[in-house]
């Protein structure tokens, strides 16, 4: 008996940009600015295909914080976290609207005050926790001086 191999046509690809934004505190002039492609890595991956098997959700945690830190080793797939993590926000506003669009895609963003992320910075990530969970994406990118007189806003997409 002969067997036939499916080949599946359609492609589910998860990629990601961000944008970072270091604004002066006092006018809120933007001091840099980057834009970047990250790493969406295979535990992401992993947890987003659990979604849709019915007997493996995961109903406790979405992902909701964006991290940053101190490392500058290149993403890898195989990353489970950051390489240095400094500072883990709750993200703040979710732009969903574009699910509709082709391709779809959801934003993510937040803003890191004076007071918090004060280092400098060399990696960013997004997760499903407060501590722990899963790594979804990561990217490194030139580190940015990030300093009391400073905010930093991060603006995280997802897209396929």
């Amino acid at each position: 008996m002969q067997t036939q191999q499916c080949e599946i046509g359609d492609v589910i690809r998860l990629r990601g940009g961000i944008e970072l934004q270091l604004r002066n505190a006092l006018n809120g002039q933007i001091v840099e600015k980057r834009i970047l492609n990250n790493l969406v890595v295979t535990a992401g991956r992993r947890f987003v295909l659990q979604q849709i098997a019915s007997s493996e959700i995961v109903t406790s945690h979405t992902f909701e914080r964006i991290a940053v830190g101190t490392g500058t080793v290149a993403p890898a797939t195989s990353d489970t976290a950051l390489g240095s993590e400094t500072t883990r926000i709750a993200i703040g506003t979710f732009t969903t609207s574009n699910l509709t669009s082709n391709p779809p895609s959801w934003r993510a963003e937040i803003s890191l005050n004076t007071d918090e992320g004060n280092t400098t910075l060399g990696e960013v990530g997004i997760l499903n926790s407060s501590s722990g969970g899963t790594l979804l994406a990561r990217a490194t990118f030139a580190t940015i001086n990030k300093t009391t007189s400073n905010t930093l806003n991060i603006s995280y997409t997802i897209s396929n």
